[in-house]
């Protein structure tokens, strides 16, 4: 019974860390998208309140879920859960290899890159958005 009530107690704090983190991220990302605003480059500004956005949606799904999975006594990672991420890392993994050649091969002539900083967030911004579509969609396939 110990080890149960460890178990939750590790899971609800588990899950108050992923809600902090994210509130974070968000936070930042805003932060960026309004600071971008103010310096006038308004597509630097929109992809700041994309990526917010994206990372919001992700964000209370994956709270809610936790939390409702919690209440009714399950686990916040079981077998299935920890299959589910493993297929979407190494997924979006070998995606995102692609992505960034595509990034790469692109920058000389069609995407115009401000800098190498510029060229890094859109290609780690691509690859979370990789990893969420991987997700859910591992998530509503039966594994």
């Amino acid at each position: 019974m110990k080890a149960k009530n460890k178990t939750a107690r590790n899971d609800k704090l588990r899950l108050i860390v992923i809600f902090i983190v994210s509130v974070l991220v968000i936070a930042t990302g805003t932060l960026f998208a309004v600071t971008t605003f103010s310096k006038g480059d308004i597509g630097g500004g929109i992809l700041g309140v994309i990526i917010s956005i994206t990372i919001l949606t992700f964000a209370i799904f994956v709270y809610r879920r936790g939390n409702r999975d919690l209440k009714e006594g399950y686990p916040l990672r079981n077998e299935r859960s920890q299959k589910v991420m493993q297929k979407s890392m190494s997924m979006a993994f070998l995606v995102s290899l692609y992505l960034l050649l595509a990034i790469g091969f692109l920058s000389e002539d069609i995407i115009h890159f401000r800098d190498v900083s510029q060229a890094t967030s859109a290609a780690v911004g691509g690859m979370a958005i990789l990893f969420a579509i991987f997700w859910v969609y591992y998530n509503r396939k039966e594994i």
